[in-house]
């Protein structure tokens, strides 16, 4: 048995290391955080003990037992009667019975080491493959490896669990909208142009109608999209919804007195560059003179991630409660929204993934989050 200490950066660093030289066959005895003072370029370093009790590229010891075996079988007298297909079976049958030995020996020994199975490294691959971040996709594997212990390494079941686990605490949630009951509840929709805010608000708004049983109004502001406010008031005919268009940030305080009955009213803004002050400080103007209850941001899934988290710090000023993560059906992978979770802390409130109204949109639950994120797939929602 062969024992060395690697010293590394990380522990990804290290398992890299400790492949390279002993192979899969690898066990982890130990780990901890040290200094170094003989190496100026890795003074913090995380010092990893490891063994093995033989190369993958060394050929097995025969045991003494073994040996002495096969050498007194090799020295039958020439009087004997046991034939060479005998001779055969008999050497068979030793190689098995010192195999079984060896396992057995192996399986004593290190039944409370964690062992490194290939199995993590298909996790892994998995994981990046649907949009996770390839940095938080290892920390969550060596996060695995360090917690769980022998034979639960090779059962898949058990790591799937972790898996999901890590990605669901990562997660935060708002819940449903919060409806005043003394009062009219003012729900805000902001976002990019393109994110989906008018078809969202649509699902919103009817579903508060039709399956909460509210009395609802929508209002837009969004002027600046061709065709935006027909779009809106063309569904809200359709639907049986009182609908009001806002022109300017003057007109809002008589919107506010014309919808004071209502128990909800949802506005629907323009889509703007975040980047540009002028709008935006209009925009949060609108939403200070609205009196809103709640705003919340609206991403498309279809987005580059740069460009995600581009909106969610642009977007901050205007104090959003949470994103509503919309066109999850034309997306083909998932990751983002942990990787979000995991860079900005902003907690997720409705899923869209689909035209029907008022059917395609769920309250983000953070168990069906993170399984969409580990499957690739958003039907599960």
């Amino acid at each position: 048995m062969k024992i060395k200490k690697f010293y590394a950066k990380s522990m990804q660093a290290a398992l890299a290391e400790i492949k390279k030289e002993f192979g899969d066959n690898a066990i982890i005895l130990g780990q901890k955080k040290v200094t170094l003072h003989d190496h100026p370029s890795l003074k913090e370093a995380l010092e990893v003990t490891a063994a093995a009790d033989k190369a993958d590229n060394e050929k097995p010891e025969a045991s003494p037992f073994h040996n002495l075996l096969r050498e007194n079988i090799s020295k039958k007298p020439k009087s004997s009667p046991i034939s060479n297909v005998e001779l055969g079976l008999i050497r068979k049958d030793l190689d098995y019975l010192n195999n079984r030995i060896e396992m057995l020996v192996n399986h004593i020994k290190y039944e409370n080491l964690p062992h490194i199975p290939k199995i993590l490294q298909g996790k892994v691959r998995k994981l990046i493959e649907n949009g996770v971040a390839p940095e938080f996709a290892n920390k969550i594997i060596e996060e695995i490896l360090l917690h769980m212990k022998g034979e639960e390494l090779l059962e898949e079941d058990k790591i799937d669990d972790k898996i999901l686990h890590k990605i669901k605490n990562k997660l935060m949630i708002t819940g449903p909208l919060s409806i005043k009951g003394n009062r009219t509840s003012v729900v805000v929709l902001v976002g990019p142009t393109g994110a989906g805010k008018t078809t969202t608000l649509a699902k919103l708004s009817a579903r508060y109608k039709y399956t909460h049983g509210k009395n609802v109004a929508v209002v837009s502001a969004d002027s600046f999209r061709m065709g935006a406010m027909e779009q809106l008031k063309s569904f809200a005919d359709i639907a049986s919804i009182d609908f009001f268009p806002v022109y300017q940030n003057k007109d809002m305080p008589e919107i506010l007195k014309k919808t004071e009955n209502y128990d909800m009213v949802f506005l629907d803004t323009p889509g703007i560059n975040p980047k540009n002050i002028k709008k935006m400080s209009s925009l949060k103007e609108l939403i200070r003179i609205s009196g809103s209850d709640e705003v919340h941001l609206v991403l498309s899934m279809t987005t580059r991630y740069n460009d995600l988290c581009d909106a969610i710090k642009n977007y901050s000023i205007l104090h959003y409660k949470g994103i509503i993560f919309s066109k999850l059906d034309e997306a083909g992978e998932f990751g983002d929204i942990v990787n979000l979770a995991n860079d900005f802390q902003k907690p997720v409130s409705y899923l869209t993934f689909g035209q029907n109204i008022p059917e395609d949109i769920k309250i983000a639950d953070r168990k069906e989050i993170a399984n969409t994120i580990i499957r690739g797939k958003y039907g599960i929602l």
